[in-house]
């Protein structure tokens, strides 16, 4: 049980982490497959690489201007690097299902 309630807490803690570029994350997924879905699988490689380009410029961001929020998080037990490796591999899965749909619904 006690293994339960930490995961979830890392969970939710993570996710406070997201949040500080969710927005910005999820409006470029949705851009990307509304691309997708209007000119074809033609334009994947483009949408790819512009998603890789956008998670990097948040990393420099969110690095710039949030330095001193990572004690709250090492205060957790949660790393800078476990941080950043999380969310982002978080952020490719949800881009990938965005663009799935998106060539599904086509």
């Amino acid at each position: 049980m006690k293994t339960i309630n930490r995961i979830i807490r890392k969970t939710i803690i993570l996710f406070t982490f997201y949040r500080y570029f969710m927005w910005v994350s999820l409006l470029m997924n949705a851009g990307c497959a509304y691309f997708l879905w209007k000119n074809g699988m033609s334009a994947y490689a483009t949408l790819f690489w512009l998603k890789i380009f956008s998670m990097g410029a948040s990393l420099y961001l969110v690095n710039d201007f949030r330095k001193q929020e990572y004690f709250y998080f090492y205060n957790f037990g949660l790393s800078k690097k476990m941080l950043w490796i999380t969310t982002l591999s978080f952020d490719l899965v949800l881009f990938f299902v965005f663009i799935i749909l998106a060539y599904q619904l086509r």
